[in-house]
């Protein structure tokens, strides 16, 4: 099978000519939302009445009959923190006591989630002292018993709810080894109650990687707790459908976030397990979403490991991907034409350069996309040489980062009018902007070209945003042409037009006497960047590996200005020099 998809992937990277076309579902299904939101406001109040504890009750089970390996590595600093009597989550900290739980008011919802879905289990499973971690697991579990396993609004949230029976099915020997047979057969019993409910508030469940979340913890209650078929059919059945809607025919997932797919694949992966730990019927669509999955998920990904920012994924990517990978068992080779998510990747020589050629992602999937079509990142090797800034965190040295780094001038990129390509909208989401693209690829005797079309800058500036990119056979030389053009160019008279081109924090960048950029890398590679008509400058630029940590370095920036006569046409090159 993993051969076949090779090949498959080859012929459709290796065609002399293939053109796809992307339209984006950019509606906000405002009607369906509100009664969606009324609905679930209903079931909520139904849940808190006295009564609803009855329809909890059910089998008691005495064991479960697995626990499957989370492929994932936890952080063993932060499961070592929890020794210490601290819970950390990006940059919050709070003590833990025999209060913790009910403190926790004070914490962000950011937090909260984090600390009730126990995803802090992973971090312990991997600290050295394993007697001392399944004693702080038991403890904090114990504290949560206390006043968790009554239904609440937000302990309880579906999503929540189903994290929360994932890492304690994973982590199982963790909070399960006690030979307190009270306690045992209290986690044993919260753990069918919640997944009755789950069963229940399913469909509340936001689309994309919280109902994959759902479907996994009904799936595995299914398969571990005794009598638990009719959860098992349940959750199969809405896994197979999250993931058919979810994953798109190329292997990324619809939110266009590596995240979401390293996560997705983490879920099948204990899903898959978890099947053969018990010995029952693996459905095969789920080694075969994984042999899809996997090689997205390395096209993604620069020389040195690193992703590239593009639909929100961090450059460190998280999740542990390596390990994932490793544990999916798939071994296609990264995709180079991911046609359905709108991305494009060519590698010549030793250069690799990555393309955002898609729509922003739906509407209600947008949270952490940013408005940067047409951005593409380079690398050379182990170096990366041009790069997109990278999503940043709410609670980092620069809160206000988090909104920066979504728009289109912190991408690398052209930016009309000052304005980004797609609305940021008030809710975080992406709103009106990009809702079509139409690229071509191109094989030619001397490299691979690549033509992306954008219409969002047309209702505000009347123009067409074409970018065409073109890396030779021997990743020396990197050329490429904006352009900006339509049939209301004037709409865009006196518009500044800027290309902005952002660097590595391990590139330095020096304007010569000739007004051309050299660049140079800390493995000793000199670059020279070039645009034809124009002067390039360089600016201070932001960059972020890690979603807290912004690193200072460089951009390039071209300013051109829009007569509303003749299209703006900017070209440009990034040649590798010899010394």
């Amino acid at each position: 099978m993993t051969a076949a998809i090779d090949k498959i992937a080859g012929f459709v990277s290796a065609a002399p000519l293939s053109r796809s076309t992307l339209r984006r579902d950019g509606s906000r299904h405002v009607i369906a939302t509100g009664l969606k939101k009324m609905s679930r406001a209903l079931r909520e109040w139904g849940y808190g009445l006295p009564l609803y504890e009855i329809r909890l009750k059910g089998r008691h089970p005495l064991q479960l009959l697995g626990s499957p390996d989370d492929p994932a590595p936890g952080n063993a600093t932060l499961g070592s923190a929890i020794f210490g009597g601290d819970m950390l989550y990006d940059g919050e900290s709070h003590p833990l006591n025999d209060k913790f739980w009910t403190n926790l008011q004070k914490a962000t919802p950011e937090f909260r989630r984090y600390a009730n879905s126990f995803h802090w289990l992973q971090d312990l499973a991997h600290v050295g002292d394993q007697a001392k971690a399944k004693d702080a697991a038991e403890t904090i579990l114990s504290w949560w018993l206390e006043t968790g396993d009554v239904w609440n609004k937000e302990v309880w949230r579906a999503a929540t709810l189903a994290r929360r029976f994932i890492n304690w099915s994973a982590h199982a020997p963790l909070i399960l080894s006690s030979e307190n047979l009270v306690y045992r057969s209290k986690v044993l019993h919260a753990m069918a109650r919640q997944l009755r409910h789950l069963s229940r508030c399913q469909q509340d469940a936001a689309a994309g990687l919280p109902k994959v979340y759902v479907a996994t913890a009904l799936t595995l209650g299914g398969l571990l707790l005794p009598g638990g078929s009719g959860w098992l059919s349940r959750g199969l059945s809405l896994l197979e459908r999250t993931i058919k809607s979810f994953v798109l025919p190329d292997g990324g997932p619809m939110s266009r976030n590596t995240a979401d797919a390293i996560r997705t694949m983490q879920m099948l992966i204990l899903v898959r397990n978890t099947f053969v730990e018990v010995n029952a019927d693996l459905p095969p669509w789920i080694q075969v979403t994984l042999d899809r999955m996997a090689p997205f998920v390395r096209a993604m990904r620069h020389g040195d490991g690193s992703f590239a920012h593009i639909g929100g994924v961090s450059a460190e990517g998280g999740h542990g991907t390596d390990a994932i990978l490793a544990a999916s068992e798939a071994k296609g080779k990264a995709i180079e034409n991911a046609a359905h998510t709108g991305i494009q990747r060519i590698v010549s020589g030793a250069s690799c350069l990555i393309i955002d050629a898609g729509t922003p992602p739906p509407y209600a999937l947008s949270g952490s996309a940013a408005a940067a079509t047409g951005a593409f990142e380079f690398s050379i090797g182990q170096e990366r040489l041009v790069v997109n800034m990278g999503p940043a965190s709410h609670r980092g040295p620069l809160p206000e980062l988090a909104a920066m780094a979504r728009t289109t001038a912190a991408n690398s990129t052209l930016v009309v009018g000052d304005t980004n390509s797609s609305k940021l909208t008030d809710d975080a989401l992406i709103g009106a902007g990009v809702n079509e693209t139409q690229t071509t690829r191109e094989t030619l005797d001397h490299g691979v070209s690549v033509k992306v079309i954008d219409n969002g800058y047309e209702k505000r500036f009347g123009v067409l945003h074409e970018r065409v990119v073109e890396l030779d056979n021997t990743g020396t030389r990197l050329k490429g042409q904006d352009r900006l053009s339509g049939r209301k160019l004037k709409k865009a008279t006196g518009e500044t037009v800027t290309l902005r081109f952002h660097l590595h924090p391990g590139v330095q960048a020096f304007k010569a006497p000739d007004g051309r950029i050299t660049l140079e890398t800390r493995g000793g590679k000199t670059w020279i960047f070039d645009v034809d008509g124009e002067d390039a400058e360089v600016d201070d630029s932001l960059y972020l590996a890690q979603r807290d940590k912004p690193v200072a370095s460089k951009q390039i920036i071209v300013t051109s200005k829009a007569d509303g006569i003749q299209p703006v046409v900017l070209s440009w090159s990034f040649s590798e020099i010899s010394v």
